[in-house]
């Protein structure tokens, strides 16, 4: 008769199956000490991005000493805050001015109380800087200051670029600086630039009911509009910005070239687009292909201020005059005309309108 084999048993350890309380609690463990490493990951990385921010700062205030500007903080009450969740510096009692001039002056000075520079410490954006420039300020040029504040004046840019900041950013909005006699103000100003894959550096600059700091003789320093639209052909700074680079730049066929320009700076207005380069002494030349209106108010206006010539003038008004297209329903005279930058004067056609300053490097 067979045997009938004996039923075998597990032994009770190999059905042991642990407790729910158990496994969640490993699982709190390795999810606790993993959180712990990467925390302290990122303290780190928090803390060496501030000395490294705090660094470039000071790095870059003290290259500006050194070629000439006057530039400078209070180091005793720079504050680093903002930890974990971004990254922020103030600087106080900020200075800030361009070299001595020939003459042994110093062309303006810029104060402000306060200014505060931001940044988010993870990897894909720790090379982009915050910075906010809306505190009370102070600017003195021609001899009078101006105080006052912007309701937003925020500058965002990549900051560990070599030359030009690859990308820019700029918004200022109710920037209002009131002196004795004069005031000096800014509705809105914005400014967008990006280099290019191409290498070009492509920017586009708006800005509405804008004084300007020096005026234009006869005309006035308030720019109801400007738009400019264009790019800096080959790689325009891309290491560095200084007179030998910007020589470089140009013996390599560099050019500005504005796909877009609108400027009404009352009586005038201009739309049109051209191409700007640098001659031999660095100074601007360059042509325009514009529309303009008010072209005949604009030339009596500064005839009257003697910044052209009474026989310059008349000439101006016939040349131009010639040009001028009247349209049908009784709105203002357009010229289409061509406008040249050479010899640092601006000439409409062959004649001789206003004298551009010199540019010093």
């Amino acid at each position: 008769m067979a045997r009938v084999p004996h039923p075998i048993k597990t032994h009770i350890a190999l059905n042991y199956k642990e407790p729910l309380s158990v496994r969640l609690g490993r699982y709190a463990v390795y999810s606790g000490a993993s959180f712990a490493v990467l925390a302290i990951l990122y303290s780190l990385a928090w803390f060496g991005t501030s000395m490294l921010l705090r660094a470039g700062v000071q790095d870059w205030f003290a290259a500006r000493n050194a070629q000439g500007y006057v530039a400078k903080y209070d180091d005793k009450k720079a504050r680093i805050t903002g930890f974990p969740f971004a990254l922020n510096i103030r600087l106080k009692d900020v200075v800030f001015a361009p070299p001595l001039d020939p003459s042994g002056k110093r062309g303006w000075s810029w104060q402000i109380a306060s200014l505060d520079l931001s940044t988010l410490p993870l990897p894909w954006t720790l090379r982009t800087l915050n910075v906010d420039m809306s505190a009370p300020q102070s600017l003195s040029m021609n001899g009078q200051t101006y105080r006052g504040q912007a309701e937003r004046f925020q500058l965002t840019f990549d900051w560990m670029s070599k030359g030009v900041p690859e990308d820019i950013a700029l918004d200022i909005a109710q920037w209002n600086l009131h002196g004795e006699q004069h005031s000096l103000k800014l509705d809105r100003v914005q400014l967008d630039a990006q280099r290019q894959s191409s290498g070009d550096y492509q920017f586009e600059l708006k800005g509405q009911d804008v004084d300007l700091p020096n005026a234009v003789i006869g005309m006035g320093k308030k720019l109801s509009q400007v738009l400019a639209r264009g790019r800096f052909t080959h790689n325009f700074a891309t290491q560095k910005w200084s007179k030998s680079a910007i020589e470089e730049w140009r013996d390599r066929g560099g050019t500005l070239e504005f796909e877009r320009l609108l400027i009404d700076y009352v009586p005038l207005s201009l739309q049109g687009n051209g191409t700007l380069a640098l001659d031999g002494d660095l100074q601007v030349v360059g042509a325009f292909s514009a529309r303009i209106q008010g072209f005949f108010e604009t030339v009596e206006r500064l005839r009257r201020a003697r910044v052209i010539r009474g026989p310059d003038a008349s000439m101006a008004k016939v040349v131009l005059g010639m040009l001028a297209k009247y349209p049908g329903n009784g709105g203002p005279a357009t010229i289409s005309v061509a406008l040249t930058l050479q010899e640092r004067a601006l000439f409409a056609g062959p004649v001789r309108l206003i004298e551009i300053p010199q540019l010093k490097w």
